[in-house]
């Protein structure tokens, strides 16, 4: 099944670890209790994606990505998952009759620094890295994703043809999973954020972004197209989250935290309508 920009953005904020997210403790766990938009422009995203890749810093190994397995029901679902459901309290009849349920596969991934690899990949790309900090070659970090459930209903934009042209059709997701974490077994996380932020090539304004979060245990960055999307402050769910909306009129987005769960639900509907399905989520 393929899967619409409502939902890529859901799991975005799922598989979301940077590590600018970190903490002063090398052995303390990162699980973020708030989410915050962080701007990314065009030449942002260029400029990281010529970034190298995390393989020339060190080993990485373990599941990158998680497969997606269909199931028939909720109860299905939860069960594959491992923890309740929580879905809307009344579903748009139009969208209730067309309903799929997904879940990913657990995920967990190590990344040791590697100071040789690192010098090795400077060397040969002629660049001159900022020096490395006191105990980070060595360290492996361990980021583990539970799995993410994601339930839709109604039918996905299938191209950007159809979105802009014939009437499209309704579309609902709700993306949930438990927080994502991060544990280190030597250096803080947040040593090697401040180390690869100083490398040449990553834009300072958005390195001044995540710093200017505050607390990194606390706060998950989600990432904000900054001309295809806005992002705004919203209270949902007893909580503060984030409502992201499509400039393109694709639909919109609310991602929160709550109880050591992170939350998604988006579609093809007006800013309220999701809202209020965000919060009669039970």
């Amino acid at each position: 099944m393929k899967i619409s920009p409502i939902v890529s953005l859901g799991l975005a904020a799922m598989l979301a670890l940077p590590l600018a997210a970190a903490s002063a403790d090398p052995l303390s766990v990162f699980q973020p209790t708030h989410v915050r938009a962080i701007s990314v422009t065009p030449a942002d995203a260029k400029a990281l994606h010529s970034f190298p890749p995390l393989e020339a810093f060190g080993r990485v190994f373990g599941t990158r990505s998680p497969g997606l397995d269909e199931v028939a029901s909720a109860s299905e679902a939860a069960q594959e998952a491992g923890y309740a459901l929580r879905l809307p309290a009344d579903v748009p009849a139009s969208l209730g009759k067309d309903a799929h349920y997904q879940v990913t596969q657990r995920v967990r991934t190590w990344f040791t620094f590697d100071q040789a690899k690192a010098t090795a990949w400077a060397r040969e790309h002629k660049v001159a890295l900022h020096p490395l900090p006191a105990g980070l070659a060595g360290t492996t970090y361990t980021a583990t994703l539970q799995p993410v459930t994601l339930v839709t209903y109604g039918a996905a934009p299938r191209s950007h043809r159809a979105e802009r042209g014939s009437r499209r059709g309704s579309f609902l997701a709700i993306v949930q999973a438990p927080v994502p974490t991060v544990t280190s077994s030597g250096a803080s996380l947040q040593t090697l954020a401040t180390w690869f932020a100083a490398q040449p090539g990553v834009p300072p304004h958005l390195v001044a972004q995540i710093k200017a979060i505050g607390d990194p245990t606390e706060t998950l960055p989600i990432p904000i197209q900054f001309d295809k999307q806005t992002a705004t402050k919203i209270d949902v769910d007893g909580v503060q989250g984030l409502a992201i909306g499509d400039e393109t009129g694709i639909g919109s987005a609310i991602v929160w935290t709550k109880d050591g769960k992170l939350y998604a639900v988006g579609g093809t509907l007006k800013q309220s309508t999701v809202l209020a399905l965000a919060n009669s989520l039970k």
